[in-house]
């Protein structure tokens, strides 16, 4: 019986082994590690990678970064594990100035494949002189720096406040936190906070203690921007469109308008063609709900205020946390000098020295050396002003502009597969006026079918794929005998919404709060 039993197990042992053995050479061991093509050295970077069974694999403790219906994750630039026979996609990404990678690798049974995503450089920003960061992230503060790091982002910022509390913080937190991931660190504003309703979103970057405001969807953001002001935040609304965007900044407290936002996604876009009119004015335009008319609506709204004589620069965020799209697909490039920190970094900001973009780089000057931000001050005569611009890209181009007081004043004539383009131009400025550069460019990184996966939802909550990716400066602003711009226009539009605006806040705010919200609003503007 001893013997039999004896048998038996050992006829048990064999299988297992013999099974162990068949399964080891059923699969394949794959080594990756990212590198930059110019240092040689391993970067952190965001990869998928897919097997030959169409399924995204994310390893244990990495970071996830979905992306419609993708799994993407943060890599430190190193990855192992064993996969099925067959054929391994991978996709790699590190921001808006590296090529994005996409290769295939063939894997046999048994196999130990070492492979290395190399990362080319096609425009190298902090060399120009420009550093990088956006206003509008919804994560915790590993994942930020983590995500920021990856994306190749020089700074982060968190909405740790959106509605109420969304992250507590020790009452001795410093409010910038410098976190590392993979060798880098990532400076991280940590006190940021979100106030979105029907007021409109309004983000305050940079606070130098937590938010503090009471009131809720029935409180205009008024006096959570004083608040935000008193701690030194940097104040950015949401788009031009927003309800309370034209009050605040006649009164002095927004800093910046985005026109790279939120409704860009990573290969998608949000139709949102109701939010050019959220006031109901009489005869304001609605835009088509493609790509290019969501940005023709950011931009036509962020022009109207410009065109009111207002100084706002332009701004970039992507609400990672709340939209499956990378941290920094929209962002600011900001001229804040050599090796800046958060604080000069905001305040470069906030002066406009800056363009935004989701793919284009974009370069504005006169022919004095003025750039985006600058003020010139003109005698009562005027004065002629060239201007030039530059758009380099990794994509094809498909426009360069320059824009005064709204309209465009100068193109280019571009070719076929063109990546780089400048114009010149010489304005006879007799009046206050602003200028600003544009430009385009067609994502052909992926095929039709492939692009087409990235369609989701329905209604409110559907996207569609996006080719279009765009670059926009803050403006030159130029004053003859001490006045801006004025365009009859858009001062017209503003006074129809500055009525359009009261009757909204009888409606919609408290009693308690109402007062403090009309008293804020002008009669009209002149």
């Amino acid at each position: 019986m001893k013997l039999k039993n004896s048998f038996c197990y050992f006829v048990i042992f064999g299988v297992l082994i013999c099974n162990a053995f068949v399964s080891a050479n059923d699969t394949a061991l794959l080594e990756i590690s990212v590198i930059d093509a110019s240092s040689g050295e391993t970067v952190p970077a965001r990869l998928r990678i897919r097997d030959h069974a169409g399924k995204d694999y994310i390893p244990t403790g990495r970071l996830e970064v979905p992306i419609a219906n993708d799994r993407w994750f943060v890599t430190d630039g190193f990855e192992k594990n064993t996969f099925s026979p067959g054929t391994v996609t991978l996709r790699a990404e590190r921001g808006l100035e590296y090529r994005p990678v996409k290769q295939k690798i063939a894997i046999a049974s048994g196999q130990i494949k070492k492979h290395q995503i190399k990362l080319q450089r096609w425009i190298d920003m902090r060399k120009r002189g420009y550093v990088s960061s956006e206003n509008h992230v919804h994560l915790g503060i590993e994942q930020a720096a983590a995500m920021a790091a990856a994306e190749d982002l020089d700074f982060a910022t968190l909405l740790s406040w959106w509605h109420s509390p969304k992250i507590q913080f020790p009452q001795d937190s410093q409010w910038v936190q410098k976190i590392k991931f993979a060798g880098i660190t990532v400076p991280t504003a940590v006190f940021c906070g979100e106030k979105e309703d029907s007021w409109g979103a309004v983000y305050a970057t940079g606070l130098r203690s937590p938010v503090e405001f009471k009131g809720g969807p029935v409180r205009s953001n008024l006096e959570f921007i004083k608040s935000a002001r008193r701690k030194n935040g940097l104040i950015c609304y949401q788009g031009g469109w927003s309800r309370e965007v034209l009050i605040d900044a006649l009164a002095g407290l927004v800093d910046v308008v985005n026109v790279c936002n939120n409704n860009f996604h990573r290969h998608k876009f949000q139709p949102r063609r109701q939010y050019s009119n959220l006031l109901e004015v009489d005869g304001f335009p609605e835009y088509p709900e493609t790509p290019e008319g969501m940005m023709q609506m950011n931009t036509d709204t962020y022009y109207r205020l410009l065109n009111c004589g207002l100084k706002l620069a332009a701004g970039a965020g992507s609400a990672i946390g709340a939209k499956s799209t990378p941290i920094g697909y929209n962002r600011a490039y900001v001229r804040a000098g050599k090796n800046p920190d958060m604080t000069q970094f905001l305040q470069a900001w906030s002066k406009g020295r800056n363009f935004v973009t989701n793919g284009p780089m974009i370069f504005l000057s006169t022919g004095k050396g003025h750039r985006p931000g600058d003020s010139i001050d003109l005698l009562s005569c005027g004065d002629k002003i060239t201007f030039n611009v530059e758009a380099v890209s990794e994509q094809p181009l498909c426009s360069l502009e320059i824009i005064a007081n709204g309209g465009v004043v100068a193109s280019a004539k571009l070719d076929t597969n063109q990546k780089n383009v400048k114009i010149s131009h010489t304005l006879d400025i007799k009046q206050g006026a602003w200028v600003a550069a544009r430009c385009t460019e067609q994502d052909l990184f992926l095929s039709d079918d492939e692009l087409e996966k990235y369609r989701q939802g329905s209604g409110f909550y559907r996207r569609e794929p996006c080719r279009l990716r765009f670059a926009h400066t803050s403006p030159i602003y130029v004053t003859v005998k001490g006045r801006g711009a004025r365009v009859d226009k858009s001062i017209k539009e503003a006074n129809k919404m500055l009525e359009a605006f009261r009757k909204f806040a009888r409606k919609e705010a408290s009693q308690e709060y109402l007062k403090e919200i009309l008293d804020a609003i002008p009669e009209r503007i002149e």
